[in-house]
């Protein structure tokens, strides 16, 4: 077992729930990394959909399929993740993103020639529903630049395997999951991110308000917990951290009613200059090749 998990560097976790419109392009841009040492991690949320038929039509025996028919969330999916990875290191995908093609390879380099740093995350595209290149999710200001931080772009990280294996995320809270687990581990860990925008970020309009909506009760009960511990400063960065969710909620909301929820959304992303943009059209379109 040990010596099989030594000759895996990376292990890549995809957890999908009703994820059919755009699997199979998540699962192509993985296949299609320049880094080719690593293993694919498939776990079924208990889609409805044919996700699982897509997932199994690829032929590739780094892919690895779970699937207990059932619908446990996230949170504990990639804590089931974590136990089962046999990489050095442990990638986060989501089912409707895309892999820039060195992601991988960029990322492992960091970490090999850094091993101080416990997750690595990087910049974005961000990309609606058709794959167009709406900006970058943070300015791009150096492409070689390491930037302390203390929260990611979440799928874009990467970390030690045996961090995750200390640190898991807690599988009550729901779309703040990792909020929480970078709050919780901040003073002791080292978090980077690369300010290159190594993932393609799928964000597009109709019902972006229900993101807010649906983390506001973990974010309240995260605060109520650090009263009960009688660790009030962080229960009331939670409580105001509330507060604005509640505050984006309503507003999206307003938007999605209008059916101008995309101005918002657009409004998130930075502009990138046109030679950026060609270059991210060209990684974009050698990812999802041999679709």
């Amino acid at each position: 077992m040990n010596k099989q998990k030594q000759k895996v560097k990376v292990t890549i976790g995809l957890s999908v729930y009703n994820a059919e419109r755009y699997l199979k392009e998540a699962i192509v841009s993985i296949l299609n990394q320049t880094f080719e040492n690593f293993e694919l991690i498939i776990v079924n949320d208990g889609s409805k959909d044919s996700s699982m038929e897509l997932a199994h039509s690829f032929q590739d025996n780094r892919i690895k399929i779970f699937d207990d028919g059932l619908n446990k969330g996230l949170p504990m999916r990639l804590n089931q993740i974590h136990s089962l990875a046999k990489g050095s290191y442990i990638a986060r995908m989501d089912a409707d993103d895309i892999m820039h093609p060195d992601r991988i390879k960029r990322q492992v380099l960091i970490l090999e020639k850094h091993p101080e740093i416990d997750v690595l995350g990087t910049n974005a595209y961000s990309i609606d529903e058709n794959n167009k290149v709406m900006g970058v999710r943070q300015s791009i200001n150096n492409k070689t630049e390491i930037l302390s931080v203390k929260s990611f772009i979440h799928p874009t990280i990467m970390g030690k395997t045996e961090w995750f294996l200390v640190n898991f995320y807690n599988e009550k809270l729901k779309r703040v999951e990792d909020i929480e687990l970078w709050y919780r581990t901040k003073n002791k860990s080292n978090f980077k991110i690369v300010n290159q925008p190594l993932l393609f970020y799928r964000e597009f309009g109709g019902s972006y308000y229900k993101k807010y909506q649906n983390g506001i009760p973990s974010m309240l009960n995260i605060s109520k917990k650090y009263i009960r511990k009688f660790e009030f400063k962080s229960s009331l960065i939670w409580l105001f951290i509330s507060f604005i969710s509640i505050f984006k909620y309503l507003l999206y909301r307003l938007f999605n009613l209008l059916k101008l929820e995309y101005l918002l959304i657009n409004n998130r992303n930075i502009e990138i200059k046109d030679f950026q943009k060609i270059s991210a059209i060209e990684a974009l379109e050698q990812a999802t090749n041999n679709i």
